[in-house]
């Protein structure tokens, strides 16, 4: 089955620390960051007008999931698809599309409750070309925006609904201890040559999100990103290492609002003519080393 889904295309959180957030952003991320008049920060890191936005609130939380598919006839598909399966669906309406910046979009909840909305005619920016604060590059057109590792409350559950009813394909299992002592099989979907563009993990933690990535295209930036995280005191919550199924060179830091975005560059591409599901028992061919957070002064 295809997917009418092509990419991910953008993510929306509410944050509590929208300085803290722009610090970490612009010195250890590399993307270019805006502020809209009510305080909230818009991202981006290439010539979509926004990838990221940070809505300035007192909890920190991932609001919503934004899949871009390519054109009206591909939403058309997607809404009969959903409709079919008997899963509730509402169109987004213009105030919301406009707020978006895009053409237009539907909304549904995935079996956990995570806000997905579809998408196709997303604005772009070529008129005013992204410009890394850091000099990054960073790998997205056809692959989207990165990667979103989502916490299962009901694995088989996201599992099924992403691969068997919106069209992702199952690019791999591990099945291991990232954190010691705590064993879990986390499952790898692609919807385009990024070897994931959502991952599912049945973490025991109430977060929805365990990480988000982004990946460039130069190897030193992946040294110079790690250097800028460590002048600015940022936790490692996994050390620099090579993922064993994607093959990203990586690391993770914690952003301000909890959850990790790992940073990363060299993962492999898949060719859906050759591409066969393996399973993994371990996490990193080498480093990704674990740390746990500093604890909070009382």
């Amino acid at each position: 089955m295809m997917s009418e889904i092509k990419a991910l295309g953008y993510l929306g959180f509410s944050v509590s620390d929208t300085e803290k957030w722009r610090d970490y952003a612009e010195n250890v991320l590399g993307v270019a960051v805006s502020e809209a008049d009510n305080g909230d920060l818009v991202l981006r890191i290439d010539s979509y007008a926004w990838r990221i936005k940070l809505a300035k609130a007192d909890h920190d939380q991932l609001d919503y999931v934004g899949w871009e598919v390519s054109d009206k006839v591909a939403l058309e598909q997607l809404k009969a698809r959903l409709s079919e399966a008997g899963t509730a669906w509402e169109d987004g309406g213009k105030a919301l599309a406009d707020e978006r910046l895009v053409k237009e979009l539907i909304v549904f909840n995935d079996p956990d409750g995570t806000r997905c909305e579809a998408f196709f005619g997303p604005l772009q920016k070529t008129n005013k070309a992204f410009v890394s604060p850091q000099g990054f590059r960073f790998i997205t057109g056809e692959q989207g925006l990165g990667h979103i590792v989502l916490v299962t409350q009901d694995h088989a559950a996201q599992e099924a609904f992403y691969n068997e009813l919106l069209g992702f394909k199952v690019s791999d299992y591990i099945n291991t201890e990232v954190v010691p002592g705590k064993p879990l099989s986390i499952t790898f979907l692609r919807c385009n040559g990024r070897h994931h563009s959502l991952a599912l993990a049945p973490v025991p933690i109430p977060a929805k999100v365990a990480h988000i990535m982004l990946q460039v295209d130069n190897i030193d930036d992946v040294g110079r990103a790690m250097d800028k995280a460590e002048k600015t005191g940022c936790h490692f919550s996994f050390t620099l290492g090579r993922h064993s199924n994607d093959e990203m060179l990586s690391f993770y830091t914690m952003s301000p609002s909890g959850f990790d975005v790992e940073f990363g560059w060299g993962a492999i591409e898949v060719d859906d003519d050759t591409w066969h599901v393996k399973t993994h028992d371990v996490n990193s061919a080498w480093g990704h080393k674990f740390q746990f957070p500093p604890r909070k002064k009382k």
